[in-house]
């Protein structure tokens, strides 16, 4: 079971590397096909997200890792969360036509910010223990 998590764990990561490229792709969103084309690619990541927490809580739990570390990888994980999520309402807004710089401008923070949780996860992730 531990090797079927590992794998579920790294293909989910990868599909996640998503949200290192997404912060250079915000520029693009300004076009309604482009905005609903990373909106959709958003949403799939968000889902990864969920396959990728459950993975790696998993494994966290047959495995010896110190308490700072979980913790780390917990609020970062929850920082992505949050930040997709938040991303989502700025995404619709663009979709609807809205061409205010407001959406948009949003959009750049909540991407970047969850750009850098997730390369800062991945950082940890290379030396967990």
């Amino acid at each position: 079971m531990y090797q079927t998590m590992y794998v579920i764990h790294v293909l989910s990561a990868l599909a996640l590397i998503f949200y290192i490229l997404l912060p250079f792709l915000v520029g693009g969103a300004a076009n309604r096909s482009t905005a609903i084309a990373l909106s959709r690619g958003n949403r799939i990541g968000q889902y990864v997200l969920v396959l990728a927490f459950l993975s790696g809580g998993y494994m966290v739990s047959k495995a010896d890792y110190s308490v700072l570390w979980m913790v780390l990888a917990v609020v970062l994980i929850l920082v992505m969360f949050a930040m997709t999520g938040m991303a989502s309402k700025p995404f619709k807004k663009l979709i609807a036509g809205e061409t205010g710089g407001a959406a948009l401008r949003k959009l750049r923070t909540f991407t970047l910010i969850s750009g850098v949780s997730y390369a800062l996860l991945m950082a940890m992730m290379l030396g967990p223990k």
